[in-house]
């Protein structure tokens, strides 16, 4: 931690900043107006495609990451106070200090911020995320269980991968090399989501469409969050909905390592593992279009599908690199339990703002608006310098090793067997664009001669 913002230590709890800056009420209303209301905007819950096509057309990514650099230039990197009526935030500008939030949550950075309850409760009302110290202690080692988090690859991976494998390939169905195929993004997340649904809750969900519906309709009110009432008619239909997979659930499924007969809220914490599956294939899409785009890590994760090992580190390093260029989770929230003192006192009860796209896109980095896989290593987060995709620390996404297992897999499936052409929107690979909206991303599918596609493919080797 460097000494522009060193924080103290005591018992590994940070008791304050050495410094804390006070923004303007004009600076205030320029992060209210170019970060958090355009952020809000396209949806934080479930996308909004008008926002998304606005927010690419406007720029307004690249625009709200100015923003944030100017008050660098002005304020220095302590953290800065926005002091938002009703409802002030810390706004963390120095690297070393999202490392020092996200490390020293829950406690005193919770993880269940005002502004979270308010959008979760409108389809997980009792999700770990939202819960208070005593109850997550007992929530979070169910979902580390369940999603085998300390695992690089999860314990039903081959599984999984079976299910990717005869998913993904129906999109290939009846096209060849001179009969290509455009794919779009209603058409993958069709797909996507019978992955998903398989995985999360077993083979006999597969078809349940009437249930993802249900969910993204509340989503679609949790995105207003507390401007909207709850559906506790529709919460209802979706928690029963569940249910019936709750009670008979399928082994290799994911809800199969759920501890059975217990009283830990199910639905509710299986809801977040469906709604944060959304994200992963928004994530997947935009790695094909990135690829399609680099021929050189095109032909390189061509190759590592070649080999027979399930573990797939460098298509899992491109698709964290489409999560640093283009974060599904822009926003880190956090809430202050007790007051932070430094030079002035920060209350408890205190937003914590971490904006994701503001340190990914640090024009200080040569690679800050390009791709770089190399920069990954083994790693799925690298806090010191900001990049956290899920997050750190103890509250880290317990689907960090799981969600990229199951992205390589969905990625591999169509690299072994098609050349994909970026059709929409064009992209100059050496300055990406802010935003890239993902529903108005188009791939040209061209299915390879059979010869030409990766071993285990050409000789009709089984599923893994």
């Amino acid at each position: 931690m460097n000494s522009r913002s060193q924080a103290v230590f005591s018992n590994a709890r940070p008791a304050g900043f050495a410094r804390i800056n006070r923004a303007s009420w004009i600076d205030t209303l320029r992060v209210v107006a170019a970060v958090m209301v355009p952020t809000a905007a396209k949806g934080v819950i479930i996308r909004r495609p008008i926002m998304e096509r606005l927010a690419q057309r406007q720029d307004l990514d690249t625009g709200a990451v100015r923003q944030m650099q100017r008050l660098v230039k002005k304020y220095g990197r302590a953290p800065l106070l926005l002091s938002i009526p009703f409802r002030p935030q810390l706004l963390i500008l120095d690297p070393a200090d999202v490392s020092t939030v996200l490390h020293c949550s829950p406690q005193p950075f919770a993880t269940a911020t005002w502004e979270k309850r308010a959008a979760l409760a409108h389809f997980e009302p009792k999700n770990v995320l939202i819960s208070d110290a005593s109850r997550r202690a007992e929530l979070r080692p169910i979902h580390e269980h369940a999603l085998a988090s300390a695992d690089r690859l999860h314990p039903s991976s081959a599984r999984f991968k079976t299910i990717v494998d005869s998913e993904l390939p129906e999109i290939l169905d009846g096209i060849g090399a001179d009969r290509p195929n455009e794919l779009d993004w209603s058409a993958f997340s069709q797909a996507w989501f019978r992955i998903v649904r398989r995985t999360v809750l077993g083979d006999r969900a597969r078809n349940d469409v009437t249930l993802t519906k249900t969910l993204n309709d509340l989503r679609s009110r949790a995105n207003w969050a507390f401007a909207a009432s709850i559906d506790r008619r529709k919460l209802r239909q979706f928690q029963q909905q569940l249910g019936q997979y709750l009670r008979q659930p399928e082994e290799g499924s994911l809800i199969g390592r759920l501890p059975k007969g217990s009283d830990f809220d199910l639905e509710s914490q299986v809801a977040q593992w469906l709604f944060a599956f959304d994200a992963a294939g928004i994530a997947v899409f935009r790695t094909l279009a990135l690829l399609a785009c680099h021929p050189s890590y095109w032909d390189k994760a061509v190759d590592e599908v070649k080999d027979p090992e399930l573990e797939r580190p460098f298509t899992r390093n491109c698709l964290l690199e489409a999560l640093r260029l283009w974060p599904t989770t822009p926003v880190i929230l956090r809430e202050l339990t007790e007051d932070i003192k430094g030079d002035r006192t920060v209350a408890r009860g205190t937003g914590v703002i971490i904006f994701a796209p503001f340190f990914h896109r640090d024009p200080e980095l040569a690679y800050a608006n390009r791709m770089e896989p190399s920069i990954w290593g083994p790693n799925d987060t690298l806090p010191t310098v900001g990049f956290v995709p899920f997050s750190a620390g103890v509250a880290i996404c317990p689907a960090h090793n799981l969600v990229p297992a199951i992205a390589s897999f969905a990625i591999g499936a169509l690299l072994s067997q098609a050349d994909i052409t970026l059709l929409q929107p064009s992209l100059t690979v050496d300055d990406l664009p802010g935003t890239l909206n993902h529903f108005d991303i188009r791939l040209r599918l061209s299915k390879r001669p059979v010869e030409a596609r990766a071993p285990h493919a050409a000789a009709g080797f089984p599923p893994y």
